[in-house]
């Protein structure tokens, strides 16, 4: 009986070890943001769109057309109590509403990128895009701000930082970067 007792005392300590925290929710905010222009467009003195850097805008653009494809670029920190980023059970990011009316319905897609940027230097040269999705949402024209779940991308974290981008199926959405001051993206972490 003492070593039914023993043995079972030792599994039961053995589960609660590898027990992780109490799925506390880490609300945050954005820690660098840009607009990746894709375009052969240039300047009066000659110099390409897709080389400069947008990253200190006071708003992000998202926009698919004919000649001009902008991508949104959104990197995080994550919270110093999140030690693992596999045991994140959910992350969402939070869509705020558009600075300017978007007249259409229309999709973001969430893809992840790699975090090795910087605001004042990114650019189309400087990055690569990423071909996994890891979430999307729909809205209406009418709708102001979601979630998208994008747990993948947090999990994927690395050095404590994840990326990602944020793409438009057609037409023109305008938000506020972090450097307006204004409500901006942001994520929620359950760990």
């Amino acid at each position: 009986m003492k070593i039914v007792i023993i043995l079972f005392a030792t599994i039961k300590f053995a589960t609660l070890g590898l027990a992780r925290p109490d799925n506390t929710v880490f609300h945050t905010d954005t820690a660098r943001d840009a607009t990746i222009a894709y375009n052969r467009f240039s300047d009066a003195n000659g110099n390409p769109d897709a080389y400069k850097p947008k990253g200190n805008d006071d708003t992000l653009i998202s926009f698919k057309g004919n000649r001009d494809y902008r991508r949104i670029l959104l990197g995080y920190n994550l919270p110093s109590q999140i030690k693992d980023p596999s045991l994140i059970t959910m992350c969402t990011l939070n869509v705020p509403k558009p600075v300017l009316p978007v007249d259409q319905n229309y999709t973001l897609t969430v893809y992840t990128a790699s975090s090795n940027w910087e605001e004042d230097t990114v650019n189309a040269g400087s990055k690569i895009i990423s071909d996994k999705i890891v979430g999307s949402g729909s809205f209406s024209a009418e709708e102001y701000s979601s979630i998208i779940n994008i747990t993948g991308a947090c999990q994927a974290a690395a050095e404590g930082k994840f990326s990602m981008f944020v793409d438009t199926n057609q037409p023109l959405v305008v938000f506020n970067s972090q450097n307006s001051g204004k409500e901006t993206f942001s994520v929620d972490i359950t760990y």
